[in-house]
């Protein structure tokens, strides 16, 4: 739909607005746009594809921040809540109170972020704020004092939008009149304060669509208002995926707790839904092993187009007495928090600045490039403050507003071909000239550091270095390389896979597996789930049901599938594999 629109796209100063929850969903509209004849229109200006929060970010908070004359240098919310609780408890009175229940009023004190125009200081935690005295006023003191710091969390950024609104009115006509088509994604994710500002914004003028499914809310979002309802009364609902067959559509419509069931247009599975069975010895044998049975069902061809991932809803360490099947950890111990971290992608800044220059890419991915060689270099020979940046938007955060024109000057320079990186000797030079270009981001200190050779490697010897990426296990079989990642339930929401390896979790001593399996078996019906926990683990079953192309398995410990729900499930025509009892050897092999 966005392609024709783009095709068809009349305006040269006004654009389409996509705003997604996730930067996955991003990532994948702007996959399915390049690919798309006229799709790569709407990949720039005066389009804009991004997440809510950039969305507010860009048009709204930051311009209003500015004008208060605040320039941010953080927005972290984990960076804040620990700087914040330090310096309030530091007062005797704040410390006072907190001591009388330190369990329920320190999460107060690391839950305080601004609400609504006024910039009310308020707390998610279950003990509210005392309304006077000398608690709340050390707490607003603090707070005002970080944000004068340029430290914020990124909910306040919410809070700072509708003081921008309320400030200037106009903005919303302007902004309305700027994208007159906005389409929201992840609907059911979008939190109050991303509702309110919205709905503030794009008023009557606007068409706005929105899409959403509320048997994926996973996130914790709460109840919506009357005016902010979704779905609304009358809403269409799309019935019909493209993404897998008949046998995959059966598994996520046992775990589908709203709306009429999924019928399932894709290509057929190349294999039945599979339970996998392990045991204490075994867990962390599953994935390798996953791996292997699926290598002769797959072509390279197709493991080129779509991933295969293996996912877990639970990525904390719990209770070590629990039975092991807890969290992702126990399935791979080397798992890494990847969260706000930025992976993947080239690591020669030569590639990366020949990339930034050639004609044949778009302009995306030029300015990409540009912008991730300069993220590589200040990584190493930058300033603590600009060393720290974990992508391009923490980077422009720190900046100062003479510091921003100079590094788009330098990422404009980078995509002009300013920098000569035909030789080695000269990509060197250009290495140099791009510090010199970013001056006082740089530390002098760090200047003399040796340039690292992966920096200065060519298309041909990149080809022979092995990529490695954090939570990737490369399983070698049937003649075939299966890379399977392993990622969390929500990091893949919104995602395709080729194949989707479940892996049991527990929250509360409560399995995740074992609590749905009734619901798999056709025991009961999604929909007359009231208990909140139970929910909350459907809904994660039903967002990883819904991942895969091709191919479904659960691992679950053996020790918790019943015998008589094994009968169910290979009645149904499930796979039911034992693999309880140790491997001689893995062939799966970590990255080293």
């Amino acid at each position: 739909k966005l392609a024709l629109m783009a095709a068809r796209w009349p305006h040269e100063r006004r654009g389409i607005c996509i705003l997604t929850h996730t930067n996955v969903a991003r990532e994948e509209i702007e996959s399915c746009l390049r690919s798309a004849p006229h799709g790569d229109k709407l990949l720039s200006y005066p389009h804009f594809i991004g997440t809510i929060q950039a969305f507010v970010n860009r048009f709204l908070a930051l311009p209003w921040l500015r004008s208060q004359g605040i320039e941010l240098r953080e927005i972290d919310d984990d960076a804040f809540e620990e700087r914040f609780f330090r310096l309030v408890h530091a007062n005797y009175s704040v410390k006072k109170w907190v001591g009388v229940n330190p369990y329920q009023r320190q999460s107060t004190i690391r839950g305080v972020r601004y609400r609504g125009a006024a910039l009310d200081v308020v707390t998610t935690g279950q003990t509210a704020l005392p309304a006077t005295g000398a608690v709340i006023t050390q707490v607003r003191a603090v707070k005002e004092l970080l944000l004068k710091e340029g430290r914020v969390r990124h909910e306040d950024m919410f809070a700072f939008a509708e003081a921008a609104l309320a400030d200037v009115p106009e903005l919303a006509d302007s902004l309305e009149h700027r994208f007159p088509n906005v389409f929201i994604d992840e609907m059911q994710d979008t939190s109050d304060p991303q509702l309110e500002v919205l709905t503030k914004v794009f008023r009557t003028v606007s068409s706005v669509q929105r899409f959403g499914d509320v048997n994926q809310s996973i996130l914790g979002r709460g109840p919506r208002t009357a005016a902010q309802a979704f779905p609304v009364a009358g809403c269409h609902e799309v019935k019909t995926s493209l993404r897998f067959g008949d046998e995959i559509a059966a598994v996520a419509n046992s775990v589908k707790a709203v709306g009429d069931p999924i019928e399932g247009r894709g290509e057929p599975a190349i294999a039945p839904p599979a339970l996998l069975l392990y045991s204490d010895q075994t867990v962390e044998q599953v994935i390798a092993r996953f791996g292997r049975w699926l290598a002769p069902l797959v072509t390279v061809e197709q493991l080129d187009r779509y991933p295969v991932k293996a996912v877990c809803a639970i990525k904390r360490v719990g209770n070590a007495k629990q039975p092991v099947g807890r969290h992702v950890r126990d399935y791979y111990p080397e798992y890494e928090d990847t969260a706000g971290k930025a992976v993947g992608g080239r690591t020669s800044v030569r590639e990366l600045l020949r990339a930034a220059a050639a004609d044949s890419e778009c302009a995306e991915r030029r300015s990409g490039a540009a912008r991730q060689a300069i993220l590589l270099l200040l990584g190493t020979y930058g300033k603590d403050d600009y060393k720290a940046a974990r992508s391009w938007r923490d980077l422009v955060q720190l900046l100062s507003q003479s510091q921003l024109p100079r590094v788009r000057l330098t990422v404009l320079n980078c995509i002009l071909g300013e920098h000569d990186v035909s030789t080695e000797a000269n990509t060197r030079g250009a290495i140099s000239s791009v510090l010199s270009e970013l001056g006082d981001l740089v530390d002098p200190g760090a200047r003399s550091t040796a340039i690292p050779d992966a920096w200065l490697l060519d298309g041909g010897a990149i080809a022979q270095v092995p990529k490695t990426q954090p939570n990737l296990l490369t399983v070698n079989a049937a003649g075939v390389e299966i890379p399977v990642h392993i990622a969390t339930i929500a990091a893949v929401k919104g995602e395709t896979h080729l194949a989707t390896l479940v892996l049991e979790s527990c929250v509360n001593k409560a399995y995740d597996l074992q609590s749905v399996l009734p619901f798999l078996c056709g025991d009961q019906g999604a929909a007359a789930i009231t208990d909140d926990g139970l929910k909350s683990q459907v809904m994660n079953v039903f967002v990883a049901s819904t991942r895969p192309r091709r191919l479904l398995a659960f691992a679950m410990h053996t020790d918790r599938a019943s015998l008589v729900a094994r009968g169910k499930l290979t009645a149904q025509g499930w796979s039911v594999l034992d693999w309880t009892a140790p491997e001689c050897s893995s062939a799966g092999t970590p990255p080293k």
